[in-house]
C-alpha cells in the first residue's frame, strides 16, 4: 500500500512540470500528469486521487470541480485514505454536499487510521462534540496530540481548548496557552485570536496587553472580526487610549457583522470618539445594530428617546 507525503495530498514537484510524488514503501517516485490520467484511466485509486486533486485545484489542467469530486469519489470507492480525508474536508469547508455526516466521520475514522493528520484532526472533533459517535474527550485529545505531533496547526489548536477546559485530560492553562501559540505562530488564525485572548486575560501567561493587540492584529489581518472587535475595546479602554485606532477596528469588525462593533460604532458617532461626530450616522449604526438582535443598542435607542436624543 502507498503512502502519502503532506497529509496524503499530493503536490506538483514543480511549477515547470507539475508532477507528482508518489511515496511507496520500496522509496519515492515522481509521475507526470500523464502518467497520473493513465493511472486514472487504469482505475488505480492513486492516480484517481492525484487526478482529482488535479481538477479540483486545476493543477496542470482547466479547473473542474465537479469532474475533480467524481474522481475523488471514485478513488475513496476504492478505499483510498487521502482522497477520502480531502472529500471530508470539502465537506466541512462547504464545498462538497455529496456526503453525510455519517460518511464523513466514517472516512475520517479510515484517514486517520493511515495516519494522515487532517483525518485525525475531524476524527478529533466528531468525538469531541460527539457527532455521529458517543462524545468521547479522552479520545478526541488522544487524535488531537497525534495531528498535532505531524505539524497540524489546526489540532494544536484544538488540543490547546482540550487542555484549557480540562477536558479528558488534566487541565493545564499554562500547556494550552503554549500550545495556542506555537500554532499561532504557525500562522493558524483561530490560535492567534486565542493567543491574544490568553495574554488579554491572564490565561496561563501574564496578563499583556501589548502582546494581546499583537496577535489580535495578526488574527484581524486574515480577516478575523472577533480580533477586529477586540482590537477595537483594547485601544479604547488603553492607557492612553486611542480613539481613531479603537474606531477603526470597531468598523471593520462592524463591515464584518460583529454586533458589538455596530453598537460601539454608533456609539462612537454620536459622542464624536475617535471620528467627526455625526448623529445621524450614529443613529444609523445604533438601528441597524439594534434590529440584528443588540440588546445595548436597543437600550440606549430607548435611553436616547426618553431623553430627548440630548445625551448617549
Amino acid at each position: 500500500m502507498k503512502r502519502y507525503k503532506t497529509d496524503g495530498l499530493f503536490t506538483p514537484v514543480s511549477e515547470k512540470n507539475k508532477g507528482f510524488v508518489f511515496e511507496t514503501d520500496t522509496g519515492a517516485f515522481e509521475a507526470d500528469l500523464d502518467e497520473v490520467r493513465r493511472m486514472a484511466e487504469k482505475g488505480d485509486p492513486d492516480g484517481l486521487y492525484a487526478m482529482g486533486m488535479a481538477c479540483l485545484f486545476g493543477m496542470g489542467v482547466e479547473q473542474d470541480a465537479e469532474k475533480g469530486f467524481k474522481l475523488l469519489e471514485s478513488a475513496s470507492e476504492k478505499g483510498q485514505p487521502g482522497a477520502m480525508t480531502l472529500l471530508v474536508r470539502m465537506f466541512m469547508s462547504h464545498r462538497y454536499t455529496n456526503m453525510t455526516t455519517q460518511k464523513a466521520v466514517e472516512y475520517s475514522a479510515k484517514g486517520a487510521e493511515a495516519g494522515i493528520s487532517d483525518a485525525q484532526l475531524f476524527l478529533g472533533i466528531a468525538y469531541m462534540d460527539g457527532v455521529e459517535v458517543e462524545q468521547n474527550y479522552k479520545k478526541a485529545a488522544e487524535l488531537f496530540r497525534k495531528a498535532a505531533a505531524q505539524g497540524n496547526s489546526e489540532a494544536r489548536n484544538s488540543l490547546a481548548f482540550i487542555y484549557q477546559e480540562g477536558l479528558g485530560v488534566e487541565k493545564d492553562v499554562v500547556k494550552a496557552f503554549k500550545l495556542y501559540k506555537n500554532a499561532a505562530s504557525a500562522g493558524n488564525i483561530n490560535a492567534q485570536f486565542q493567543t491574544g485572548v490568553c495574554y488579554e486575560m491572564g490565561i496561563g501567561v501574564k496578563t499583556d496587553l501589548k502582546k494581546a493587540a499583537e496577535w489580535y492584529s495578526k488574527a484581524a489581518e486574515q480577516g478575523d472580526t472577533f480580533a477586529m472587535e477586540r482590537l477595537g475595546i483594547i485601544h479604547g479602554l488603553g492607557s492612553p487610549p486611542n480613539p481613531e485606532l479603537s474606531f477603526k477596528w470597531f468598523l471593520d469588525a462592524a463591515l464584518g457583522g460583529m454586533l458589538g462593533a455596530m453598537y460601539y460604532v454608533g456609539a462612537y458617532y454620536l459622542e464624536g470618539f475617535g471620528v467627526e461626530k455625526d448623529r445621524e450616522e450614529g443613529m444609523k449604526w445604533l438601528r441597524l445594530a439594534s434590529s440584528s438582535g443588540s440588546e445595548e443598542a436597543k437600550k440606549l435607542l430607548s435611553d436616547l428617546e426618553s431623553e430627548g436624543g440630548e445625551r448617549v
